[in-house]
């Protein structure tokens, strides 16, 4: 398990589950766990950051637009979720900030990993719906969880 002073993380459980989502789903998903929104971002808000951490991903670059990313700024208190433009357009702003609240709720009990876990089993059991499995799929990005200090 990796600690932060007051953010502890399973790396290898969160991942472990990016790759059960990619078993039913063709779509693709990131997690980005920093402690702060860096000041050199020049933005202030998580969704803002997020948008960043999106595009310098590259995550806009999946074939059917049906990538996500989870963004978390323990310290910071901001959390956000992106889709790209074709996953989002089948489930909007409000299924994504519901499962913002959702993990923000769990990391106020100190459970900062099942948060996350339950947060994409969710957005993995809606992203099936739209983009179930191809016979075909190919992993299209990274499924390391990215953690900054």
């Amino acid at each position: 398990m990796l600690f932060f002073p007051s953010l502890p993380i399973d790396k290898a459980r969160i991942e472990q589950a990016i790759s059960q989502l990619e078993q039913y789903t063709s779509a693709e998903l990131r997690v980005y766990v920093e402690k702060n929104i860096p000041k050199k971002a020049n933005v202030k808000t998580g969704i803002e950051r997020a948008l960043q951490v999106f595009d310098e991903l590259d995550m806009q670059q999946t074939v059917r637009r049906n990538g996500v990313l989870i963004y978390v700024a323990w310290k910071s208190h901001q959390c956000a979720i992106i889709g790209d433009q074709g996953i989002h357009q089948y489930v909007g702003d409000a299924f994504w900030q519901q499962q913002c609240e959702f993990m923000v709720s769990n990391f106020r009990q100190k459970d900062y990993t099942q948060g996350i876990i339950v947060v994409i089993d969710n957005i993995g059991k809606e992203l099936a719906k739209y983009f179930p499995i191809q016979p075909d799929d190919k992993n299209e990005l990274d499924n390391e969880v990215i953690i900054h200090d």
